[in-house]
């Protein structure tokens, strides 16, 4: 690690090494705000910013194509209205769950939801699924997840339009649940989601969404570590580099990659694992372990500085731009003594403060993720990058409307309901309704006939005006009898 500052250790105060012990690269500007030029729109206009026009019209031009020419069925067509219902539905399926999928068209009153019979057919509905596409299979890229990878590019393109605009930067993995078959499968331990796709994410500390990607294993042409490849490029898209710190972890965070960081112009901060520190002088788990709670070493070679902290367990942290001052007071529990005011390094303030994006992202998408399932290895991705365009409209939308109090839930109802509606509501077409239990039907109490609009009889089919009030079933006179007898 070069020459390294051997400052004191646990001191409050810094003497001749406080310049040494600061490794900032100067003045730090704050992002513009994009509030300005949306300001006034309504939640539909802002998702429609996200997940726009041009993704729809791909999505029916792609399912259009893969049911004429590869599945030979001239007779299917979707237009645009269908396809964004077909949407709204998917996303009502995130907050309303039912046991099947074709109990969301059950006329019960104990399962019905209306919205999806008055928006689709359950049929023509489960016909767009089946030749839902995103991908010419004419013309798709070299890689594992190619029949995704078009809406993806669109999606990621539409987060990032606005520019970067928070100041806190967060990079981690995010996993996309799946337990079928297939090769960019992984398998992480001790994860709420262990079986899945991974997918690299760089997003706001509110978990607003500005990079991505699909892991598909080892990229053999590059030689350094895993953890700096996706550091570097999550951190392409970023232009004005003074105005926004970097945080991660340590599967990510070495000496070599906050080096490199450095000579880029980003500022960075990570928890490091000891392998990686590049040889820090620094005290040894074991001793500082010994001293008292919120003890604290730290060394510097005037580009990185690493603060090695004891907390509830040792916590090793490198920064290319924090220090360990102002040193800063945190409350724990310290054996013997109680509740007590410890000492806390600024540097592990801040990577407290800025770490979490994509944890908050993930809890977002995992509150309302969409039900409705498909045996296509790639259906998990797609619908987990619709939900993520609305995580990604949401936080913009509060972004460009901080006064408003308007909750995730509501926000996803409000762009559902408005998929759903894109026209006018359908009515249903007879078909068969819900039998009637039989502790009800055959229980000889309060069966009255009322005249009714004219129906089929539920016994032998024919016309008749006549309804039982309590069953709800339309019956002639002399078919009541026998379908209220045992």
């Amino acid at each position: 690690m070069g020459t390294l500052d051997t400052s004191v250790v646990c001191l409050p105060l810094f003497t001749h090494q406080r310049k040494k012990e600061n490794v900032s690269f100067g003045r730090h500007s704050i992002p513009p705000s994009v509030a300005d030029v949306h300001l006034g729109k309504e939640m539909f206009e802002i998702f429609k910013l996200f997940f726009t026009d041009e993704i729809i019209s791909h999505l029916t031009e792609q399912t259009n194509l893969y049911a004429h020419r590869d599945k030979n069925n001239k007779d299917f067509c979707v237009d645009e209205n269908d396809m964004m219902k077909f949407l709204g539905l998917l996303l009502i399926s995130g907050y309303h769950s039912v046991p099947s999928e074709n109990d969301y068209w059950s006329s019960s009153e104990d399962l019905e939801i209306p919205i999806f019979a008055n928006t689709m057919c359950r049929e023509r509905f489960k016909s767009i699924k089946r030749f839902f596409h995103v991908a010419d299979n004419n013309n798709l890229e070299n890689s594992k997840v190619a029949k995704i990878l078009p809406l993806l590019h669109m999606l990621r393109n539409n987060c990032q339009k606005h520019g970067i605009f928070h100041e806190f930067l967060s990079i981690d993995e995010s996993m996309i649940p799946y337990r079928g078959h297939h090769s960019a499968k992984q398998f992480i331990r001790n994860k709420p989601v262990r079986f899945g796709y991974k997918m690299w994410m760089m997003c706001s500390a509110d978990g607003y969404p500005y990079n991505f990607s699909i892991y598909c294993g080892k990229d053999k042409s590059k030689k350094e570590l895993l953890g700096y490849q996706v550091v570097m490029d999550m951190l392409q898209p970023v232009v004005n580099k003074d105005e926004h710190v970097v945080f991660f972890d340590n599967f990510f965070t070495s000496h070599a990659l906050m080096i490199d960081l450095t000579s880029n112009g980003f500022r960075a901060c990570g928890t490091i694992r000891d392998n990686r520190t590049g040889k820090c002088p620094l005290l040894s788990k074991k001793e500082l372990e010994k001293k008292e709670r919120g003890s604290y070493d730290y060394r510097s070679d005037d580009s990185v500085l690493c603060s090695r902290w004891n907390d509830n367990s040792i916590v090793t942290v490198a920064s290319n731009y924090y220090g360990v001052s102002p040193m800063q007071k945190v409350n724990r529990w310290v054996k013997n003594e109680g509740r007590k005011a410890i000492n806390q390094p600024h540097m592990i303030k801040m990577y407290n403060k800025g770490m979490g994006g994509v944890d908050v992202c993930d809890q977002m998408l995992s509150t309302y993720r969409p039900r409705l399932r498909s045996k296509k290895w790639w259906w998990n991705i797609w619908s987990h990058l619709l939900n993520l365009s609305i995580v990604a409209s949401f936080r913009f939308y509060q972004h460009v409307n901080p006064g408003s109090q308007i909750s995730h839930k509501d926000f996803r109802r409000e762009i559902a309901r408005t998929l759903a509606r894109i026209e006018t509501p359908r009515k249903r077409e007879g078909g068969p309704t819900s039998s009637v239990p039989k502790a009800i039907r055959y229980d000889n109490v309060n069966h009255f006939l009322q005249e009714f609009s004219k129906g089929r009889c539920y016994v032998c089919k024919k016309n008749t005006r006549l309804k039982c009030i309590k069953c709800e079933k339309t019956l002639h006179k002399a078919c009541s009898i026998n379908f209220h007898k045992k």
